[in-house]
């Protein structure tokens, strides 16, 4: 994985190609496909004139076929390696359309002390190419210049007290921030094509999305998964936007073990930011 780490660190993203087998792929859309029958009124709002999902968080605690690709995936070898130490899960989206999200760095909503304590994962469960959404990078844009991020905390939120941990305003001001050095460079985004049970890891400040999902009924089936050392706390735009601000040490939630990895024990999953359910509804994975 030396070759990966150094493509991670040199272009802010790496491409490890079957980094999970086809058939664990297989299991875990299978367990997918099970829960979607079993729990249609959780998903019904959720899916499309297609049937297909859109931006479950943490699908993975209540299937344990999903936990799986995070566990058993050689790509785990980079990210460890980037970190310095074993990296875990701690939440994850899952897709079955292309997000078609604009360019944008994660670090505002995954902020960490000190930074780059946490790593993007993309596992492909279905084949993408240019027709269904793929992921699209800005290479070496995690290089770019330090935006001053106090200067524009003044200019948006006058109060430091008042900067709320999520905000359009801060995310879009930020981004747009980012968005204008690229230009500033000519630095354009890439189409990242890959295969099902490839793997793309991206830097907390590499600046990303996704592109249009041109083919409507053909599925994009993806899992990303947001990854940190084990107890790293993860903050959001009022700690990103105000380095002063004091925050704890060690991360509030428990981990529960999957395999030879740990995984942030939450009790919620999100369909779309639309509603939610408890994960102890369905099955809790005790260790």
């Amino acid at each position: 994985m030396t070759d990966a780490l150094a493509q991670l660190t040199g272009q802010g993203y790496a491409v490890i190609r079957n980094a999970v087998s086809v058939a664990a792929c297989e299991r875990a859309l299978a367990g997918i496909d099970a829960f979607k029958r079993v729990h249609r009124a959780a998903i019904r709002d959720n899916a499309n004139e297609h049937g297909q999902l859109y931006r479950v968080v943490n699908m993975h605690l209540a299937i344990d076929a999903l936990a799986d690709v995070f566990a058993e995936n050689s790509a785990l070898a980079t990210c460890d390696r980037f970190f310095g130490e074993p990296a875990t899960l701690y939440t994850s989206l899952y897709y079955e359309r292309g997000s078609e999200q604009a360019l944008h760095r994660d670090t505002p909503y995954f902020c960490t002390r000190p930074a780059d304590r946490y790593l993007g994962m993309w596992l492909a469960l279905d084949d993408v190419d240019a027709d269904n959404g793929p992921l699209r990078v800005v290479p070496r844009s995690h290089l770019l210049p330090a935006i001053d991020v106090a200067a524009l905390a003044r200019e948006l939120f006058p109060d430091p007290a008042s900067i709320p941990p999520i905000s359009d305003l801060g995310w879009n001001a930020y981004q747009a921030a980012v968005q204008r050095q690229c230009d500033e460079r000519g630095m354009l985004a890439q189409e990242i094509h890959v295969k099902r049970g490839d793997m793309i890891i991206w830097h907390p400040s590499m600046f990303h999305g996704g592109s249009p999902h041109q083919v409507r009924q053909r599925s994009r089936r993806s899992l990303v998964m947001h990854v940190t050392p084990q107890g790293v706390p993860v903050h959001h735009i009022d700690v990103f936007f105000d380095p002063d601000k004091p925050v704890a040490a060690k991360a509030d939630w428990r981990y529960y073990r999957h395999g030879q990895r740990r995984i942030a024990r939450f009790r919620e999953i999100d369909f779309g930011h639309t509603h939610k359910l408890a994960v102890r509804r369905w099955r809790w994975p005790w260790p």
